[in-house]
């Protein structure tokens, strides 16, 4: 369990108090948002409200579950420009971007370029894939030119780097699990975020948002056990009398 000193847990029942007094003060108000938004301003503001409580949700899952993924945003991110596509085809363009940023990050090294010189090629290799999967949607019937704005490209182009460092330095196996923790956690925030009673209760109540906060400095003075720990050294515990 989280383990809260006295600043830390004032702060956290100073944000409950102000969310929760503002909730029940506003009652059956019209929200913040107006509902008159333009459709893609509206999309952003929903994409701004879901962000942090994208980023409590890879808290938990780095935190309480122990999976070791490549940064704590990059997950969040990616878990919600897959809304934003509004189906798991993102997950999919994600994996061929990756993999044809990795091949071309194989051949790359042996060119020996600076790396700001080699982030630029990635980029403008992700950049062409994603061009050629907006053509060949839109040739379909299936528009997503306003969804591909959301799709983070330094975030998967910072990702190819991270998976061809960590392959070179803790071998391919640690690089797949730590790439497979990215994928299933940003899956995880794409289940929570494309769920619609969140999303409306997000953008009806704003407020909401200092539970999020709370919930992330509860998490951040969590000092227990790992799920991923427990099953790890589960051959300890099996040795006490």
């Amino acid at each position: 369990m989280p383990r809260l000193r006295t600043p830390t847990l004032g702060v956290v029942l100073a944000l409950v108090s102000l969310a929760g007094l503002i909730l029940f003060v506003r009652g059956n108000s019209p929200s913040f948002v107006p509902t008159d938004l333009p459709p893609s301003e509206r999309q952003l503001v929903e994409f701004l409200l879901l962000l942090p409580l994208a980023a409590l949700i890879c808290c938990v899952i780095r935190t309480v579950i122990g999976l070791h993924t490549f940064g704590t945003f990059a997950p969040a991110l990616l878990g919600l420009s897959f809304r934003e596509v509004q189906s798991l085809a993102g997950v999919f363009i994600l994996i061929v971007v990756l993999s044809v940023g990795w091949m071309t990050r194989r051949g790359l090294a042996r060119l020996n370029l600076l790396q700001v010189s080699r982030s630029a090629v990635l980029l403008s290799v992700a950049v062409m894939l994603l061009l050629a999967y907006v053509l060949l949607s839109n040739h379909r019937g299936n528009p997503v030119s306003g969804a591909i704005p959301f799709l983070p490209l330094v975030i998967v182009t910072a990702l190819v780097e991270r998976f061809w460092t960590m392959e070179e330095e803790d071998g391919t196996s640690a690089a797949l699990r730590t790439m497979g923790a990215t994928m299933l956690t940003s899956l995880t925030v794409f289940l929570f975020v494309r769920w619609e009673f969140i999303v409306r209760s997000m953008v009806d109540n704003p407020e909401l948002l200092g539970f999020v906060v709370a919930a992330q400095i509860t998490l951040g003075r969590y000092t227990g056990f790992r799920l991923v720990e427990l099953y790890r050294f589960r051959d300890l515990a099996k040795d006490q009398p």
